[in-house]
């Protein structure tokens, strides 16, 4: 009687350790999540939000890029606000982005207005949205 207990012990514990192993292969076999930068704002993301243009999908994925920063003059009402280059050319102002078709963009990204300085010049206290399309 006392070997069937210890016998009974033996495979209870084997039966644990099995299911520990088991559980600890699933959860080494599951892929790594990647956070997303809030600086890029991917085409995949810009075509699952259902908008139409891209100053729409700004607005609703990221619409901290939209905000005014820096100082606000009188000599240039525009000091401040952001720049947006299409393909690397400069278009204008945030408004810019209206004429944009969200299924044409392969990929936005913003630059903060010490970065856009940096490589843009002087100009763009309001950080920069770099769009690229198809």
């Amino acid at each position: 009687m006392a070997q069937a207990s210890t016998a009974s012990m033996m495979l209870q514990r084997l039966a644990i350790a099995v299911c520990v192993a088991a559980l600890a292969c699933a959860q080494a076999t599951q892929p790594a999540r990647t956070t997303r930068s809030r600086r890029v704002l991917p085409g995949d993301d810009i075509q699952a939000a259902s908008v139409a243009t891209a100053y729409q999908a700004v607005a609703r994925l990221r619409p901290e890029w939209l905000r005014r920063r820096g100082r606000i003059s009188v000599r240039n009402p525009g000091a401040g606000a952001v720049v947006v280059y299409l393909n690397g050319m400069r278009q204008g102002g945030a408004g810019e982005l209206h004429a944009i078709a969200a299924e044409a963009v392969v990929e936005m990204e913003y630059l903060s207005g010490q970065e856009a300085t940096t490589r843009f010049g002087t100009g763009h206290g309001g950080g920069v949205i770099l769009v690229r399309l198809r």
